[in-house]
């Protein structure tokens, strides 16, 4: 079973990475770091966003961030059911939204370093040790880099 919810998640993986590269292009165009993520529902595009923190001057306008707020206004807070996708592993602060909204499912394609939150110094995204109601650790999947 666990088998058969991995292809359908990744049958269309490589489209959507395409796409947030596009954004990603788009935010460095405008003097932002290079990253665009994605919110997706069965194979659909609910909400994307480019990175705007330079060019907005706030911080908290990471592309995840941007596209679940997008998304929120859509589906709620609870996101269990979608994956998000994005060209890099998404920081300790998206991670933490992740989380919190119950983002089921994070595909993306570059690690980031010591601040990930899969696979960096504070592992937000895989933890159990973490406040009572956050969603469960988070299905993370780094694509093959070309």
């Amino acid at each position: 079973m666990a088998f058969l919810w991995l292809r359908d998640v990744m049958k269309n993986a490589t489209y959507f990475m395409e796409r947030c590269e596009v954004l990603a292009g788009q935010a460095a165009s405008k003097g932002n770091s290079a990253v665009g993520s994605l919110i997706v529902v069965d194979d659909t595009i609910i909400a994307e966003a480019e990175e705007a923190a330079t060019s907005q001057q706030d911080v908290s306008c990471h592309a995840e961030m941007e596209a679940i707020r997008r998304a929120r206004a859509i589906l709620g807070k609870d996101m269990s059911n979608v994956v998000l996708y994005s060209n890099k592993e998404p920081c300790v602060m998206c991670s933490y939204a992740i989380r919190v909204h119950r983002i089921g499912t994070v595909i993306y394609k570059e690690k980031s370093g010591e601040m990930g939150g899969a696979n960096g110094t504070f592992d937000v995204l895989a933890s159990e040790n973490v406040p009572e109601g956050w969603g469960p650790p988070v299905h993370c999947i780094q694509l093959e880099q070309n």
